[in-house]
């Protein structure tokens, strides 16, 4: 195992979650200008947060290369230990405040393919890292999420299983199983921007990218603590911003403020898009890695 490759796996994921922490406007979310969130976790608690999964990262990327052999089914049940750790470790550095589930699963996962395809000598692609992600999730909705339609009552569900057992959205659990497929609409969205909007710096891309997530996804905090009515009208919202350009006119980035300004009144928080967008991220920095003869290098 290359462990300079393993440490640079999760490095990239914990730089992921903190450049998209980073980008403003992020409208609803924690940025380091707004500073806090709507439950009042303040943006050094979630740098401190995903500072604490760096281990959790490096111990699922080490799992997927010392898996490689297994099927990702049985891979599966091995990665789950480390993700219940880092997400203790993160609520603990949150003071009980951010779990990263999502981030754990969606960017776990990633990791652990990066590790399996390097085990495997295979170069890192979008379509490998996703399709090896997703293979090591299938049947996780099953699992998961159906027995909660009968067995739910008592237990302390999460935003993204109380969406399920209401409107029968699958979240991240559902993302991963089906193949990452709004993680790569976001990262075409970036590549796009990369080639043909060069007076738009990094933070402005990493905005644009998400109106485009919020304009389609499902997004589980959003149903869960606002109704379906509530992501409808967020989803509307940020079509409506799109058709003005987004950040790429002076419309567009007037309606992103103000759609901001409007989400923290309504006290909505599209947390699932951050969580796709520091997914589409953590791909553009592990596909830079390249194989050398010493083994996979940045």
């Amino acid at each position: 195992m290359n462990e300079v490759y393993i440490f640079n796996t999760a490095k990239s994921a914990v730089k992921s979650i903190i450049l998209t922490a980073s980008v403003y406007p992020k409208p609803g979310l924690i940025t380091p200008i707004d500073n806090n969130a709507l439950d009042g976790t303040e943006f050094p608690a979630l740098v401190d947060s995903a500072m604490s999964l760096f281990q959790c990262f490096i111990n699922l990327a080490s799992a997927g290369a010392d898996t490689e052999t297994l099927s990702p089914s049985d891979a599966f049940t091995i990665l789950k230990s480390p993700g219940k750790i880092g997400s203790n470790d993160s609520l603990l550095a949150s003071r009980g405040k951010l779990s990263m589930k999502g981030h754990i699963l969606l960017m776990g996962l990633i990791c652990a393919a990066a590790g399996r395809l390097l085990a495997q000598k295979r170069i890192l692609t979008p379509s490998a890292l996703t399709l090896t992600a997703s293979a090591f999730a299938q049947g996780i909705t099953e699992r998961e999420l159906w027995p909660l339609t009968e067995n739910a009552s008592g237990k302390i569900l999460t935003a993204g299983e109380r969406s399920y057992i209401t409107y029968g959205i699958e979240g991240c659990r559902g993302e991963s199983e089906h193949g990452y497929i709004n993680i790569m609409k976001a990262l075409e969205t970036l590549r796009k921007l990369e080639a043909t909007q060069g007076q738009l710096n990094t933070r402005e891309m990493m905005t644009h990218t998400l109106i485009t997530i919020m304009a389609e996804l499902q997004d589980t905090n959003i149903s869960a603590n606002g109704g379906i009515g509530e992501l409808m009208r967020v989803q509307k919202e940020a079509k409506e911003i799109l058709s003005a350009g987004g950040m790429l006119t002076a419309e567009g980035v007037n309606a992103v403020l103000n759609m901001d300004k409007n989400l923290r009144l309504r006290g909505v928080s599209p947390d699932g898009s951050s969580v796709i967008l520091s997914c589409a991220v953590l791909i553009r920095e592990l596909v830079k890695m390249r194989l050398t003869r010493s083994g996979y290098d940045e």
